[in-house]
């Protein structure tokens, strides 16, 4: 299978990756040229300047994405290519999605939100899990191409928007609580409690699985494998994406403000983790 890789950020290059190791044909396109021939470099792949040459030659095309911004102007740019599939790996909004599956059907396009739970690392071994909303036809032309990036894969409906859904609800119960354990992290230090005396109190209860995964990537200096800047939209797409509905999200609103303020402090390319070294160097004030 031919597939186009639009965005050679640290997911699009985990999935060029995956699907060039296990024998697909692989384009590569980013909107910045430099990083984007950097990338298909590393990876020996063909990369193409232009968006119309990337998806040319393609079956499928996978889209990884910063914002909903980004997303419409890829869709808008992209031509007429009849029979293609574009599925969106992207963490966006459910309006800025139904509006770009509007725009690819005027172009003779099969769109699908096909948005994953997991960093790159599972995206190189071929275990995230897979959200897909989208026409079930198009989910068969693109099958082979998300099932060697999924352990699973989840279909929730041909309405557009309700994985997209699934993903920022996801996304918000991740972020905030790694928030919320920063902010426990600098509680207890601050009345002079042992940092591993709190991590073994975890490990005996409910958020022991949590507690493995994420304490000592807070006080490590862990390597970005989800930016502080994209985790803090996340979070305002959240709340957008309830606004919409009628549904308030004032806990969403408050990490979204936290993570805003980092960026702001110089941590937006860090991993989200480092909302600890945030909190810990400022303080927590009511």
């Amino acid at each position: 299978m031919r597939v186009a890789v639009l965005g050679s950020g640290l997911m699009g290059s985990a999935a060029a990756f995956r699907l060039k190791a296990v024998g697909f044909d692989v384009s590569l396109w980013n909107r910045s040229v430099e990083r984007g021939e950097r990338v298909a470099k590393e990876l020996g792949l063909n990369f193409y300047a232009n968006l119309a040459e990337a998806v040319g030659r393609a079956e499928v095309a996978l889209a990884f994405l910063a914002d909903d911004e980004a997303l419409l102007q890829v869709v808008s740019a992209l031509p007429r290519a009849d029979g293609l599939v574009l599925a969106n790996y992207s963490t966006v909004t459910p309006r800025s999605s139904a509006a770009a599956a509007k725009v690819l059907e005027g172009k003779g396009i099969c769109y699908l939100e096909t948005p994953v739970l997991g960093g790159p690392r599972v995206l190189r071994e071929g275990k995230a899990i897979t959200i897909v909303s989208g026409p079930q036809r198009c989910l068969r032309l693109a099958r082979a191409a998300v099932d060697v990036l999924s352990s699973e894969v989840i279909y929730v409906s041909e309405e557009i928007g309700k994985a997209a859904a699934l993903k920022l609800a996801y996304n918000n119960l991740l972020i905030s609580f790694v928030a919320a354990l920063a902010e426990s992290m600098t509680l207890s230090e601050s009345y002079g409690v042992d940092q591993k005396l709190l991590k073994e109190l975890l490990l005996r209860t409910a958020f022991r699985e949590l507690a493995e995964r994420y304490y000592d990537r807070m006080t490590e200096d862990a390597p970005t494998g989800f930016r502080l800047a994209l985790a803090a939209k996340d979070m305002e797409y959240f709340c957008h994406a309830s606004s919409e509905k009628g549904v308030a999200s004032p806990v969403a609103a408050s990490v979204a403000q936290i993570l805003k303020l980092a960026s702001k402090a110089g941590l937006a390319e860090r991993d989200y983790t480092a909302v600890y070294k945030f909190l810990k160097s400022v303080g927590v004030r009511g």
